[in-house]
């Protein structure tokens, strides 16, 4: 008979934390006694904002001081679900009303969280049932029903009952059911597809996604049984993916109705992926205001307010990003450009990113013209560029089709700049159909993805995966991170066990995400080397043997590369932290020359204003 056993970590225990206004008390501060609302609105002000109903500043004692005020809210420790996490090396147990009272029905299902950031075995232990004393005598003194003392870390508070109750009255309303899209066998989820996508690219994001979400559905419900943690089988907590794919048509302003009628006839957990250009807002607005995650899709401009959303994350934010990588770049060299000629393709995503620069230019007091090639017919464009050359800098936010007829005309001698999320890659813009060698002696290319050799070396797992399932390679960034967005995602979720709450989600992300690429690499490293890769001798650079999956890649794959790298994506770096929603925050500025011209690239971190 199997047995399944819990592994006890009590830490930062029942610690309150911010919350909203409280509008429903007396003069003196007290409760009204039959006021249910007043009673969950003041326990959220404790939790959240730290704040007792008197208005003075929540107050706790640790062995090591007194902590007060923000300092001393629950919120920091327990998080918004209340499903706890980690502080430092310490287990954060959860306190929602289900964890800590038991649920409303027979039936409900423990609160059973993971106690550590990745997928280790410990998880919470379950226990008897508070009752509000239980709850005061665990908040004032820091002593479990059973006797248990809580960890120092967590402040031994001197509420009164009035403000216990409001306090158990709120934390019975966090992650009380799952979220929307979620049911005992499956997990409902959606893809977004931006209308104007051009088809081949279309159909390899369908044809790339849906084999990814078939295949962890098998690996969660038929197949791998006997490598899945023992928790998770005891919980049934592994679950069929069901994906639908949300087509949008029309203007911009019709998106958010038509995404609000599709999550009413059928409401998804999250949006997986997604594919779109400069237009994603209506996209964004809709998983913030309906409490959807929007997990990684793939666009090139993060919409506005991206970097202080909810429910939304993204890999980068991509021209926009570039012009800010491109105004540090300016504010920092000795000899900055006095003039800078913007020329952009007829695009939402080329237009946003020159007006982003614009301002940082006008900012910088650097003069600046903009021309739209879209706005001059191609017999004229020569005379036309003729006339503004008298530049100290070109920026290129253009397509490859209007690379193509820029590559036409006479280079400049000013260095020019291109953006690689509308361009392409380094192989795509050097070729002699796209940028002819006269431009490349002055071309400099924005690269929010990491640098060639490197990128090669992360995306060697991709690769093997691509040719294993026999897709083509369509689109290198596109595809790369929708493998990334599918299989992260299935890491988080099988992490979360049965607490399928959007903002837990978020949580985990925010805790787990930098650490799970950390050990992605450690994991992929250590089954290289025992596939035999361990008999060359470390000290000699060596690439992959000629029948791997990789053979097929530009770049052999360099052992050495493989030692050295900090991720699994298209991207250099993957992180999130508390209240961070753009997982990867820099851009190489890298040399079109020849390779022996070219040098290493630089790599830069626009600082935030």
């Amino acid at each position: 008979m199997m047995r399944w056993s819990f592994r006890p970590r009590w830490s930062v225990g029942l610690a309150l934390s911010l919350a909203i206004h409280l509008t429903f008390i007396n003069p003196a501060g007290a409760l009204a006694a039959d006021d249910g609302e007043a009673a969950v609105a003041a326990g959220q002000r404790i939790y959240q904002n730290a704040q007792l109903p008197s208005g003075q500043p929540l107050s706790g004692q640790r062995p090591m001081g007194r902590v007060t005020g923000l300092d001393a809210a629950c919120v920091n420790c327990h998080r918004p679900s209340g499903l706890g996490g980690m502080e430092g090396h310490v287990a954060v147990t959860p306190i929602t009303g289900r964890a800590l009272f038991g649920g409303a029905r027979p039936q409900d299902q423990p609160v059973v969280v993971r106690l550590d950031r990745l997928n280790e075995p410990a998880v919470s232990m379950p226990h008897a049932p508070y009752d509000e004393a239980a709850l005061a005598k665990a908040i004032r003194q820091g002593v479990l029903p059973g006797g248990r003392v809580l960890d120092p870390l967590m402040p031994r508070f001197d509420l009164n009952d009035d403000e216990i109750r409001a306090l158990s009255e709120y934390l019975k309303t966090l992650s009380p059911t799952w979220s929307p899209g979620v049911s005992e066998q499956e997990i409902h989820l959606a893809t977004v597809i931006a209308p104007g996508m051009a088809a081949e690219r279309r159909q390899a994001f369908i044809d790339t996604l849906q084999a990814l979400v078939s295949q962890i559905s098998v690996n969660n419900i038929d197949g791998l049984r006997k490598k899945i943690p023992v928790v998770e089988r005891r919980l049934h907590s592994r679950r069929k993916w069901v994906l639908d794919i949300w087509e949008l048509s029309g203007p911009s302003q019709t998106w958010q109705q038509q995404l609000l009628a599709r999550h009413a006839e059928r409401p998804v957990f999250a949006v997986l992926s997604g594919l779109g250009g400069g237009e994603w807002q209506p996209v964004h607005d809709f998983c913030e205001q309906q409490k959807v995650v929007c997990w990684f899709p793939s666009i090139d401009a993060s919409p506005q307010g991206a970097e202080h959303g909810h429910y939304s994350v993204y890999f980068s934010r991509g021209v926009l990003l570039e012009a800010d990588v491109l105004a540090q770049r300016w504010q920092t060299e000795a000899a900055r450009p006095r003039q800078v000629l913007q020329i952009l393709s007829a695009d939402p995503a080329a237009k946003q990113a020159a007006q982003a620069l614009a301002v940082q230019l006008d900012r910088a007091g650097i003069a600046h013209q903009e021309l739209a090639v879209s706005d001059v017919p191609t017999a004229a464009l020569p005379a036309q560029l003729s006339s503004l050359v008298a530049t100290d800098a070109v920026v290129a936010w253009l397509r490859p089709a209007d690379l193509h007829q820029l590559s036409t005309l006479k280079a400049p001698k000013a260095p020019v700049f291109f953006s690689a999320t509308l361009g392409g890659r380094e192989t795509d813009l050097t070729g002699s159909t796209t940028l002819q060698a006269a431009w490349r002696q002055q071309a400099w290319l924005i690269q929010p993805m990491e640098a060639p050799k490197m990128r090669q070396a992360n995306l060697e797992r991709f690769n093997t995966w691509l040719k294993a399932r026999k897709h083509g390679l369509v689109d290198e960034r596109l595809q790369a991170e929708i493998y990334y967005a599918a299989n992260s995602l299935a890491a988080m979720l099988n992490g979360m066990l049965n607490n399928l709450h959007t903002g837990y989600l978020i949580e985990r992300a925010e805790s787990t995400l930098s650490m799970r690429e950390a050990m992605d690499v450690q994991e992929e490293i250590q089954a290289m080397m025992m596939g035999g890769m361990a008999k060359h001798p470390a000290s000699a650079p060596q690439t992959l043997p000629t029948d791997s999956p990789q053979s097929h890649a530009e770049h052999p794959v360099d052992l050495q590369e493989l030692m050295k790298r900090r991720g699994t994506t298209a991207y250099p770096r993957l992180s999130l932290a508390p209240g961070q929603r753009i997982a990867s925050k820099g851009a190489y500025i890298e040399a079109l020359a020849p390779a022996e011209q070219a040098g290493e690239p630089l790599w830069v971190v626009p600082q935030q204003p």
